[in-house]
């Protein structure tokens, strides 16, 4: 049942949405998924000269995160035109990578982007994402501390949790449960550092603070543009990262750079299946609540909008609800069964399903789930 697909992420300036939309609508491409999110951006620096020595505050960009699912042998193609649409070669335009996926699903005609055409790979490899759930309000510092680093430029959109929080009574009302997902892609090398760093500030080995994973990337093109600080020179650094990727051919230069430092602390890491889950909106409750019963007791769930492009109209739904199902990869097969049993598959949840591997995870364990 299972299929080998490719996810395209594109994520581009707010300005540049129409012209992404119009440049899909014209080559075919009938569906695509789009939510609001935005590039968090390093401020100017001050005028004075201790204000170099400073936090700089962090100002958003608005952004528009499209996701395609397309054959992998079209994946190049795919990302070709995105990057072209957007302008993605300009620092500040966005980002546009692919993830491989195994689709769970027999989804709507036209819902996969097919080409034969033929294209040689566009970006570059040696890439990791991560996804990183937490409370409203606390990725800020996370991504302050990745931008003034260099390392990254994340982006961050919002959702509602579920788990921890309905287990605890009237502990509940310290943990929101509105959150905010923070993604980004880094160079495979520094990924180590990265996870940790993240996991230390954003405190995620407290209970109900969230979790976090690394998703493998198979290539892209990435934002460079970590602050709004103008050039002083003949060329901003923004356009010097750019050069140096272009010259070099990947991204291999900018591990010697990484200032992060290597941590000796054990973290207690497991691997799993990321499931993503899109239903028509005001649906998801129900389909998280009878995974339950199968031990998939937290999630976290975003809006988004399925769009079509194409001349007929589409049976599915626009407004989508979306959830990301962190389980271990044996449960998986149960999981599905769950949802076959429900019906999510057919036309009245319209469901859409596939998983992706996750090869390292972190969230709050306690002693007793160590143990085990």
């Amino acid at each position: 049942m299972k299929r080998k697909n490719s996810r395209i992420t594109a994520i581009v300036h707010r300005d540049l949405t129409d012209s992404v939309i119009s440049t899909l609508k014209n080559h075919g491409i009938f569906y695509f998924h789009m939510e609001p999110g935005r590039y968090p951006v390093l401020s100017k620096r001050g005028l004075w000269f201790f204000d170099f020595y400073q936090n700089r505050s962090i100002i958003d960009t608005p952004v528009s995160i499209f996701e395609i699912i397309c054959e992998e042998n079209a994946e190049n193609v795919l990302i070709s035109l995105l990057r072209d649409a957007a302008e993605l070669n300009v620092p500040g335009h966005g980002s546009v990578y692919s993830e491989s996926i195994d689709l769970i699903c027999d989804p709507p005609s036209g819902y996969v982007f097919t080409s034969k055409e033929k294209m040689k790979p566009i970006g570059f490899t040696g890439l990791t994402g991560i996804f990183c759930v937490l409370p409203r309000g606390s990725a800020e510092p996370i991504a302050r501390l990745v931008l003034q680093n260099g390392i990254a430029v994340p982006t961050i959109s919002f959702g509602t949790g579920t788990g921890l929080r309905d287990k605890l009574g009237l502990l509940r009302i310290t943990i929101p449960k509105e959150k905010e997902i923070l993604k980004l892609v880094v160079h495979s090398s520094d990924i180590e550092h990265v996870l940790d760093f993240m996991i230390e500030v954003g405190r995620l080995d407290l209970p109900g603070r969230g979790f976090i994973f690394e998703f493998p990337v198979g290539h892209g093109l990435l934002n460079t543009k970590v602050s709004l600080e103008g050039p002083k020179q003949a060329a901003s650094m923004d356009q010097i990262i750019s050069a140096l990727d272009q010259l070099y051919g990947n991204m291999d230069w900018r591990k010697k750079s990484n200032q992060f430092r290597i941590s000796t602390r054990h973290r207690n890491y497991f691997e799993g299946v990321n499931l993503v889950l899109n239903c028509k909106e005001e649906m998801m409750e129900f389909v998280t609540s009878a995974l339950r019963k199968v031990g998939v007791t937290s999630s976290t769930i975003s809006l988004n909008r399925l769009s079509h492009t194409g001349i007929a109209e589409s049976t599915f739904t626009p407004a989508r609800e979306v959830a990301n199902l962190l389980i271990p990869k044996k449960n998986l097969s149960e999981v599905i069964g769950v949802l076959s049993e429900i019906g999510f598959f057919d036309l009245s949840f319209e469901g859409i399903a596939y998983s992706m591997e996750i090869p390292r995870a972190f969230s709050y364990q306690s002693k007793k789930s160590k143990s085990k």
